[in-house]
C-alpha cells in the first residue's frame, strides 16, 4: 500500500503554555501523520494527521480541554485544527472512561454524601434521565477557542452544575406562574413576568396557586435575595458512557455581525466547531428538610427538563431530556 504513519516534528505543531510546560506536553502530546508514496512523483503526500497522547496514564481532560491546545503551525492545516483538537479530547476521555471504568466512583462518592446528609434530617430525592438529543452546558464560558463546555476541574469529565439546575427549574416555574395569571387576568405576557420574578426574587406572595404548587413554595424552595432556599439542587453527573460529540454552528453572515457591512448572500459562513454531549444518562439529587418543598421541586425540574431544556440553545432542540 505503500503507506507510513510518522511522527511530525515539534515544529509542525506549537503550544501557548510557558517554555518548561511546552517541553513536557511535546513529550505527552504528539502529532501524527499518515503518508502515501505518489508513484507518479515518487514522493511521500500527507493525507490525514491527528494529535494523540504517547503515554498511558490518567489525563484531566478539563486541562487538555481548556490549557494544553496543541495548534498546527502549516498553514494549510490550520481550519482543520480545532477538528482534531476536539477528536483529540474525545478520544482522550474514552480512554479514561474505560479505564476507570464508566467514573462509576464518582456515583458512589455521591451515595456516600447523600448517605450523611440524610444522617443530618435531610430527605433525598434522585431520578436519572437521559439527553434526549444533545446537551450543552457552559458553551459561552471563557475558551481560548471560542466555544466552550463545563468540565468537572478534579474529575474532568462532562457534568451538569447544580447552580444551572436550579435556575432552570426556577426559570420554568416563572414560566408556568405567569402563563396561569395571564390566562387568568388576561394581562400582557411580559409585564406579568417580570412582575411574577421580581415578586420570587423579593419574597412577595402572591396569592397564586398552580398544579397544587402555591407561590409561598417557590419562595421557600429558591429563597431570596435576604433568605437561603430549602431545596438543594446537586450537581448531577454522568451515571453511563459519555458521548462527546462534535457539533457545529454556522454564521452566514459573518461580516454582519462584525458589524463591518449588511447582511447579504455573498458572504461566506463561517463553521465553528463545539463539544457536545449525546444521548448520555445523569442522575439528579435533591434534598431538603421539607418534604412536600422536594416533591414541588421534583415536578417542576422533571418539567423544565423534558419542556424547555437545560444550557445552551434549548430553541433549537438542545438539552431537553427524557425521564428513565
Amino acid at each position: 500500500m505503500n503507506i507510513n504513519i510518522k511522527i511530525e516534528d515539534k515544529k509542525t505543531y506549537e503550544f501557548y503554555n510557558p517554555k518548561d510546560t511546552v517541553e513536557i506536553l511535546y513529550r505527552e502530546i504528539l502529532k501524527k501523520g499518515i503518508w502515501k508514496l505518489n508513484i507518479k512523483n515518487n514522493k511521500e503526500e500527507k493525507k490525514d494527521w491527528w494529535y494523540e497522547s504517547k503515554n498511558d496514564f490518567e489525563k484531566n481532560i478539563n486541562l487538555l480541554f481548556s490549557k494544553f491546545i496543541p495548534k498546527s503551525s502549516l498553514r494549510n492545516e490550520e481550519k482543520e485544527n480545532k477538528d482534531k483538537y476536539l477528536q483529540f479530547i474525545i478520544s482522550e476521555l474514552a480512554k479514561l472512561e474505560e479505564k476507570l471504568i464508566n467514573f462509576n466512583f464518582i456515583k458512589e462518592r455521591n451515595q456516600e454524601l447523600t448517605k450523611i446528609l440524610e444522617r443530618y434530617g435531610y430527605t433525598k430525592l434522585s431520578f436519572e434521565a437521559i439527553c434526549s438529543w444533545r446537551l450543552i452546558i457552559g458553551l459561552g464560558g471563557t475558551h481560548p477557542q471560542e466555544t466552550s463546555m463545563t468540565l468537572h476541574h478534579v474529575y474532568g469529565i462532562p457534568y451538569i452544575p447544580g447552580s444551572a439546575i436550579k435556575g432552570v427549574t426556577r426559570h420554568w416555574a416563572i414560566l408556568k406562574f405567569a402563563d396561569h395569571s395571564v390566562k387568568e387576568e388576561n394581562e400582557d405576557f411580559s409585564e406579568v413576568l417580570e412582575k411574577i420574578s421580581k415578586g420570587l426574587e423579593k419574597g412577595e406572595n402572591f396569592d397564586l396557586t398552580v398544579d397544587g404548587i402555591t407561590f409561598i413554595d417557590l419562595i421557600q424552595i429558591f429563597g431570596t435575595q435576604k433568605e437561603i432556599g430549602k431545596v438543594i439542587f446537586m450537581d448531577a453527573y454522568p451515571i453511563s458512557k459519555i458521548n462527546l460529540k462534535i457539533d457545529i454552528m454556522n454564521s452566514h453572515y459573518p461580516q454582519y455581525y462584525l458589524g463591518k457591512e449588511p447582511p447579504a448572500d455573498w458572504q461566506n459562513p463561517v463553521p465553528i466547531k463545539f463539544l457536545t454531549i449525546e444521548k448520555t444518562k445523569f442522575q439528579f439529587y435533591l434534598l431538603s428538610h421539607n418534604r412536600n418543598l422536594l416533591s414541588c421541586a421534583e415536578k417542576l425540574l422533571k418539567e423544565a427538563l423534558r419542556e424547555h431544556g437545560l444550557g445552551a440553545k434549548t430553541s433549537l432542540g438542545y438539552g431537553t431530556f427524557d425521564m428513565i
